[in-house]
This record gives structure tokens, sequence and C-alpha cells, in this order.
């Protein structure tokens, strides 16, 4: 999802630091984050949007939109 990979890079962080700050596993960071997860589980992206201070419907929606683009 580009909406966490790009927040992450504007706030200095690597994967393995959102892991640390999310709790969410950094091989899953980068599966969302280049698409190999397509379907990322509720808790997931609550975490890494918690982590982030995203709003999670901002992520929700994209992931929606990524998923509907693709199909």
């Amino acid at each position: 999802m580009k909406i966490i990979r790009e927040t992450r890079i504007r706030k200095e962080w690597t994967q393995l630091e959102l892991a640390k700050k999310s709790g969410v596993p950094q091989p899953t960071i980068s599966q969302i984050e280049n698409g190999y997860r397509k379907h990322p589980t509720y808790t997931n992206i609550k975490r890494i949007a918690t982590a982030l201070d995203i709003n999670i419907e901002e992520l929700t929606t994209e992931c929606i939109f990524e998923y509907s683009e693709k199909y």
C-alpha cells in the first residue's frame, strides 16, 4: 500500500522501526507495502495506522481502491 510506504519514509522510519512501533512483523509490512499481501487483516492495518498516525479510513479506502483497480 502506497500510503504506508510514503508515510513511513516521510517519518524516516525503516520497516523494522515500523514493525517495532506497530507490533506487526517486518516481513508482513514488506508484503503489504509491495502488494504481495492483497488482503491484510484489519488488526494489522489498524496497528500500522496507529503507529503512523494515519486515519484508519484512509488505509481501508486505499485497500479497497487498489483491489478494485486490479479486479
